[in-house]
C-alpha cells in the first residue's frame, strides 16, 4: 500500500512551534502517528482550532480527536508514516522523549525566531500561568514543566539568552512532582507576553485577567 505523501513545509516559526508542541505533549509512534494530548476542557479551543489548522497549513494532513471517557483528556492524531520519517529528519525521534533525551533541534536554536516560536509550543503545552495567592495578588508567574532535565536546562539557557530572569530548576530530586522553571519578575513576565506570547487561550484569559495593562502582543 502506497504511504499518504504528506506537504513538505519549509522550515519556518510554525514548524518550529510544532516541533515546540511535540516536544510538550507530543509522541511520536514509529512508523505509525503523531499525537498531541491536552486537557478536554481547559486545552479544547487551542487543540481543535489552533494546532488543528497548524497541522493542516504544515504537512496538509486532516487530524484526528479522540477523547478520553474516563479522564478530561484530548487526543489530536496524524496518522502518516511519512510525517513521522520528515519529524526523524528534522530533529524528532519517535518513542519516549524523556528515555531518548529528545532535546529542540539545532535548526531552531540557531535562528532566534525560531527559538522563540518553539518556546511557545512548550509553553503552550506544558506551560501555566498563576496568579501567586494569596500572599501576592497581582503578581503572577510563568512555569514550564518537564521530566526531560536536558530539555529543561535546554529551555531555561535560551530564556537566559534572551534577558529573562529565570530560576534555577526545582523539583528535581522530589518524588512524584515534575521539575520546572519559574519566570516571576513582572517586567519579565509582560516581556514574555509581549515578545513570546501564546496561542493557547487558557494562557492568554489568564494574563489578562492578571494584569489587564499588559495584555495584547506587540
Amino acid at each position: 500500500m502506497l504511504r499518504k505523501r504528506i506537504k513538505v513545509p519549509n522550515k519556518s516559526e510554525e514548524l518550529a512551534e510544532f516541533v515546540g508542541i511535540v516536544l510538550g505533549d507530543g509522541h511520536i509512534e514509529h512508523n505509525k502517528m503523531v499525537r498531541i494530548a491536552g486537557n478536554s476542557k481547559s486545552d479544547y479551543e487551542y487543540m481543535t482550532v489552533y494546532v488543528a489548522n497548524l497541522s493542516k497549513n504544515l504537512f496538509d494532513i486532516e487530524p484526528r480527536f479522540h477523547l478520553h471517557r474516563t479522564f478530561n483528556a484530548i487526543y489530536l492524531s496524524l496518522s502518516s508514516k511519512e510525517l513521522v520519517l520528515y519529524l526523524s529528519e528534522i530533529g524528532l525521534k519517535s518513542g519516549d522523549k524523556t528515555v531518548n533525551q529528545v532535546t529542540i533541534p539545532d535548526w531552531i536554536c540557531n535562528n532566534d525566531s525560531f527559538l522563540k516560536a518553539c518556546i511557545r509550543g512548550l509553553y503552550d503545552t506544558d506551560g501555566s500561568v498563576y496568579e501567586l495567592l494569596p500572599h501576592w495578588p497581582r503578581l503572577f508567574q510563568i512555569c514550564f514543566t518537564a521530566k526531560n532535565i536536558k530539555l529543561l536546562n535546554q529551555v531555561r539557557e535560551a530564556l537566559l539568552s534572551f534577558g529573562y530572569n529565570v530560576s534555577r530548576i526545582s523539583n528535581i530530586n522530589k518524588e512524584n512532582t515534575t521539575p520546572r522553571i519559574y519566570i516571576t519578575r513582572k517586567e519579565c513576565v509582560r516581556r514574555f507576553y509581549s515578545d513570546i506570547g501564546f496561542k493557547n487561550p487558557k494562557h492568554n484569559k489568564k494574563i489578562e485577567h492578571l494584569a489587564p495593562s499588559s495584555s495584547g502582543q506587540g
